[in-house]
Formats: C-alpha cells, structure tokens, sequence
C-alpha cells in the first residue's frame, strides 16, 4: 500500500507541477479580452497563484518524497525522489529562462484591459479659442 502512495506522490510532482507551470506561463503569455480593469487584475492575479503554486510545489513535493521514503526506509523510492527533485531544479531553470525572455515580469503583471474611454459630456475651452468643437 505504501509503494502505491509514493507512486501517487511521484506521479503528482512529474505530471501535476509542469502542467501547473504551463498553464501558468500560457496564460501570462496570452492576451485575453477582458472588459474592465478589475476583471484584468482577477486574469493576473489567478496567473500569479498558479504559477506560485507551480513554483512552491515543485520544490515541496520531491522534499516531502524524500523525507517519507526516509522514514519508511525505502530506497527506491527515495533515489525516485531525489532524481525528481534534480529534474525540478531543470524545471526551475527553465522557467528562469522563459522570465528572462519575457516582455514583462511573470508574476506581478496585469494584461491590459479593453474599457472604453470615457465619453466627453462637456467642453472645457483652451486658450487660444481651439478646445471645444464648433465654436
């Protein structure tokens, strides 16, 4: 039972955390149609928990692999974790270098939002007679 369990943990770091990570560096990449500002700070800040998590996580899930196939005394588990903990740190590179890549930084920005301007309800003349149509 217990080898069933770190092959779930195992499976959850190799699968779980890269997707978290792609889904997150898809959507930073993304330009989506969002109507308001408030709506595009909501885009950015699921962005920005996805990407965290996918970060924070891909480093926890091999440490705690690690210190349960310790404890269980299990070796072929821990060299699994150990292993995947390696690959992790690949995966942080990458992502260091898609940061590096980008435009703008990959957490802590908000795509632009498509509110209209407001509508002009008055004219406030400028001097020199050009600032209101029509006169």
């Amino acid at each position: 039972m217990k080898r069933i369990g770190f092959g779930v943990l195992f499976l959850a770091g190799l699968y779980g955390v890269p997707f978290l990570l792609i889904v997150g560096l898809i959507r930073r990449t993304s330009s989506p149609y969002l109507a308001t500002r408030a709506a595009a700070q909501e885009f950015g800040a699921t962005t920005d928990t996805i990407l965290t998590a996918g970060l924070i996580l891909s480093l926890i899930v091999p440490l705690a692999g690690i210190l349960l196939a310790a404890l269980a005394d299990d070796r072929y588990w821990k060299r699994h974790f150990t292993w995947s903990l390696a690959g992790m740190a690949v995966i942080w590179c990458l992502v260091a270098l898609a940061g590096n890549a980008a435009t703008g930084p990959l957490i802590g920005w908000t795509p632009a939002d498509e509110e209209p301007a407001p509508r002009i309800t008055q004219c406030i003349p400028v001097s020199g007679g050009r600032g209101c149509p029509g006169g």
